[in-house]
């Protein structure tokens, strides 16, 4: 049982970890601007200093969902 346990423990990281590089340029495009010549339309400051916090909340979720699962484990 704990073999299963730790098995999709390791899926759910290497899938959170696969998904970081999408996360973290979604975020830039909003940070930085989308947009070509003169027309660059930028996201609010204040949305912008959020945004940037979301890939560490990302990583952050997913290590307690894994501390989480071990310790649920009885």
């Amino acid at each position: 049982m704990l073999v299963a346990v730790l098995i999709g423990i390791m899926i759910s990281i290497v899938v959170g970890v696969s998904l970081v590089p999408v996360i973290v340029t979604s975020t830039a495009n909003l940070t930085y601007g989308v947009g070509t010549g003169t027309s660059t339309a930028y996201a609010p400051a204040g949305l912008q200093a959020l945004v940037s916090v979301l890939p560490y909340v990302f990583v952050a979720v997913i290590l307690l969902g894994a501390v989480a699962w071990i310790g649920g484990q009885g």
